[in-house]
């Protein structure tokens, strides 16, 4: 062992099974790394305001709260019927990912949303538009 620890290693796998003031502390030493996801989060102009405010209500999740869609709805100030919309496009840009290695933990209490019909998966992509001139 090499002494060094990752934020999320173990006490995130765990929290779930922790006593309230064992969760409380697992979530504490989370809470900088999670501050850090947000803050970039909220410095990226290719993100939804609904998708800041989700994931700003994710990261800041207290050990008594739940992420069903209705409390995060309520936490993130954002209609029910936008938060699949921005976990989508969450995950597209990454940061569900990012989340997974900090706290698995609230990653896998997110909602699923359902598949994605009316926007296809995020690419950054260049198009050109080829015009003729007989």
């Amino acid at each position: 062992m090499d002494g060094t620890h990752r934020a999320g290693a173990n006490t995130a796998r765990d929290a779930s099974l922790l006593d309230a003031r064992a969760r409380t502390a697992a979530f504490t030493s989370l809470r900088p790394a999670l501050d850090a996801l947000a803050a970039a989060a909220g410095d990226d102009p290719r993100l939804s305001s609904d998708a800041r405010r989700v994931l700003r209500a994710v990261t800041r999740t207290h050990p008594a709260d739940t992420l069903a869609l209705a409390g995060l709805a309520a936490r993130a100030s954002t209609p029910k019927t936008r938060i699949p919309d921005a976990l989508h496009e969450l995950e597209g840009r990454g940061y569900l990912a990012r989340l997974t290695r900090i706290a698995p933990h609230l990653a896998a209490a997110l909602p699923t949303p359902p598949p994605n019909r009316r926007h296809p998966p995020l690419k950054s992509s260049l198009t050109t538009t080829v015009t003729h001139n007989p």
